[in-house]
């Protein structure tokens, strides 16, 4: 059923994906000096490796979905906790190669934020659009740039902030929580299992 799952949501792909734009960063960087990568490019990262895992949010059919031995809520935090989980691990996994895009800390804290941003989007818009909202903010935040440490703008760039920020922190925090519970409690599909199974 998981590998069913998998497949139907197109994981496998997006994982390919997901992989293919952290490792081409990585090959990239270490043809510069040694040293931690820049911020901004980290960030940039980050929001291509999620990009991919956001369309595998929504299946092609969500109501034979719906009547599946799981129900939705429990299935879909699943599915949003992984991706934040599957883009820390490829990130972190790039001090394999000796690049440093962040403390396990700033990697886990991004990705949470970015996690939560996609659950609301997908909440709001669906999955199929749920990626601007996460992949522009983080442009805009290259854009702007760290700001001064202490201040609300800090915190609206969360992703630029060192590790030990703590209006960074508590904002990726705020974006998860409200991301996964948007998510998880959605309005369900509209249309009738019976109805989805016998189109063509």
């Amino acid at each position: 059923m998981i590998v069913r799952y998998l497949r139907a949501r197109r994981v496998p792909a997006a994982l390919l994906l997901s992989a293919g734009a952290v490792a081409l960063v990585t090959a990239l960087w270490t043809l510069f000096p040694d040293g931690p990568v820049y911020p901004v490019l980290a960030v940039l990262t980050t929001a291509l490796a999620m990009a991919p895992l956001v369309p595998t949010l929504a299946g092609n059919d969500a109501a034979l979905e719906a009547t599946a031995a799981l129900p939705l809520p429990p299935r879909r935090l699943a599915h949003l906790l992984a991706c934040a989980v599957i883009v820390v691990a490829l990130l972190y996994a790039g001090r394999v190669a000796g690049v440093d895009f962040g403390t396990a800390g700033q990697l886990a804290r991004n990705a949470a934020g970015l996690t939560g941003l996609v659950g609301l989007a997908a909440a709001v818009f669906g999955a199929g659009y749920a990626w601007q909202l996460p992949i522009g903010w983080a442009a805009v935040q290259c854009v702007v740039g760290p700001g001064n440490g202490d201040s609300w703008r800090a915190a609206a760039v969360w992703m630029l902030q060192r590790p030990d920020n703590r209006g960074a922190a508590v904002t990726a925090a705020l974006f998860l929580v409200t991301g996964l519970a948007a998510y998880a409690l959605r309005v369900g599909p509209t249309t009738a299992a019976s109805e989805a199974s016998a189109q063509p």
